[in-house]
């Protein structure tokens, strides 16, 4: 008989939308999701209208609740406590945010229950003051097994006395069959003649690209400087930026000043699947100068490296995916001239073409929703059989 869990959570980022189907689909657990119907800071979120309280026809177990910001800091969600006081299911999984004061509460009535708790976060960070890591660690502690995203931070949270058994490393992941597909489906034709519209001028080199978010933390000034000092050195390369914030008027204007603009394309940001897919495969590489997260995913899924900084306290979860010399490179953080070598490095031994399977194998082998299914099912079923066990 299929075991029961809600999963509560504060938005639902459309990113995780096939994550959400895949556990949807689980043959061992019965999953009932919850979470605001709106995003918050500008995240697009899954369609409500995707959402039912019984699983047909494609349709989510998705059930509402409402959040009230509290300073842009602190949430609290209306409704979690009487759905965890008063529902049966035989666990219950939340977001492991300390700064939603509703789940505090909620989680400790699972526990006076009786019933499995499983916190779902980053973990601890490690760059946190005493006073956070120390609030930090006792709230982790409320909850009996914990779903992190990558090793570091299960290793940090060892170190902060948690058990090795009740920590499961559950990655993260984007729409992994979409992205299998796109590439399988490639066509270098289509890619070239796509190169040659952007780079009119200079289509025929190399093409470094970054996509995301463009704001202060992501140093894409770094990116343009770097690409300019190769340029002293005789490496010439087209620059490729997928997106929008606030920071693309600064960076247009020091395109200009360093005379890159035949050499730099701000596409703007694009939501389209498939237009993104070739444009990430149209690169060598795919460079994110400050911190990268799901990029590192997206690249990888088609088989671009990613270059990023080598300082793994100020990095993503998804940092782990990048693997020296094999998925990716790493430059010293803050030194642009490291960046410039890693990019040579790059398009002078054209590493993409030895590090495209690495690329792949990494993402289908742990960076993909059927794996977060499988982690997520082994951790529920063992907190709900040591807690009937007990």
């Amino acid at each position: 008989m299929k075991k029961s869990c809600g999963i509560f959570t504060n938005i639902a980022p459309i990113y995780s939308k096939p994550l959400w189907y895949e556990l949807a689909s689980s043959e061992k657990v019965d999953y009932f999701f919850y979470s605001s119907r709106s995003g918050f800071s500008g995240i697009k979120t899954i369609d409500i209208n995707e959402s039912e309280f019984y699983n047909s026809n494609g349709k989510l177990k998705w059930h509402f609740l409402k959040n009230i910001y509290i300073k842009d800091i602190l949430v609290f969600q209306t409704g979690i406590i009487s759905k965890c006081i008063f529902s049966s299911y035989d666990a219950y999984i939340f977001n492991g945010e300390m700064q939603c004061l509703s789940t505090w509460i909620a989680s400790l009535a699972c526990k006076i229950r009786k019933k499995p708790v499983l916190f779902w976060s980053h973990g601890i960070y490690g760059n946190e003051t005493r006073i956070k890591r120390t609030i930090r660690v006792l709230f982790f502690e409320i909850a009996d097994y914990h779903l992190i995203y990558g090793k570091r931070s299960r290793d940090r949270m060892i170190n902060s006395g948690f058990s090795s058994k009740n920590i499961y490393i559950v990655y993260n992941s984007l729409d992994y069959n979409r992205h299998r597909k796109l590439y399988e489906k490639r066509n270098k034709t289509e890619i070239d003649l796509m190169k040659s519209k952007l780079f009119p001028l200079n289509p025929g080199l190399p093409v470094i690209v970054f996509i995301g978010r463009l704001t202060k933390e992501k140093k894409l000034s770094y990116l343009l400087e770097a690409v300019n000092i190769s340029r002293t050195k005789g490496i010439l390369v087209n620059c490729l930026i997928i997106g929008t914030g606030r920071e693309l008027q600064k960076l247009q204007l020091e395109a200009i000043s360093l005379k890159l603009q035949k050499n730099v394309n701000f596409y703007g940001a694009c939501y389209d699947e498939w237009t993104n897919s070739q444009l990430i495969m149209m690169a060598e590489c795919c460079v994110s100068p400050g911190n990268v997260g799901l990029t590192a995913i997206h690249s990888m899924s088609l088989g671009t490296p990613v270059i990023t900084h080598d300082n793994f306290s100020n990095q993503n979860p998804e940092v782990e995916a990048v693997i020296h010399n094999q998925t990716g490179l790493f430059f010293k953080e803050n030194n642009i001239e490291s960046l410039s070598n890693a990019i040579n490095k790059i398009i002078i031994n054209k590493k993409k073409s030895l590090m495209e399977d690495k690329c792949l194998g990494q993402i289908s082998k742990f960076w993909n929703p059927i794996n977060q299914r499988l982690v997520f099912d082994n951790a529920v079923l063992k907190s709900v059989t040591e807690k009937y066990d007990q």
